[in-house]
């Protein structure tokens, strides 16, 4: 898969989840949610904005489970209540994912 990255103020292509990268494509842990048409926000020097759809499977299910570690110990219902849609969006996107290379094979 070729990695598609974007620069900070560049129009949002499609809308969805983006993790922020450094210089040398590692990520940083920020993450992102935008629309269609918006722009990309700032970021330092050099960083860039990859969708997380490039994400392997197992990248988002580590995320998922780690959304869920996190919602257990949070200290308002609040919090964990997002927590764990969190966890559950990320498990969609596993779902998925292994669905099209499923359809792929």
């Amino acid at each position: 898969m070729v990695s598609m990255e974007f620069s900070p103020g560049e129009p949002v292509p499609f809308g969805g989840q983006y993790m922020e990268v450094n210089a040398i494509g590692s990520r940083t842990g920020r993450m992102i949610f935008v629309s269609e048409g918006d722009e990309f926000p700032a970021a330092p020097r050099g960083y860039r904005w990859r969708p997380l759809r490039e994400l392997s499977v197992a990248d988002l299910r580590a995320r998922a489970a780690r959304y869920r570690q996190m919602a257990a110990t949070a200290r308002t219902l609040q919090a964990a209540s997002g927590l764990r849609r969190l966890a559950d969006k990320f498990d969609e996107l596993a779902d998925r994912r292994e669905q099209e290379d499923q359809d792929r094979s």
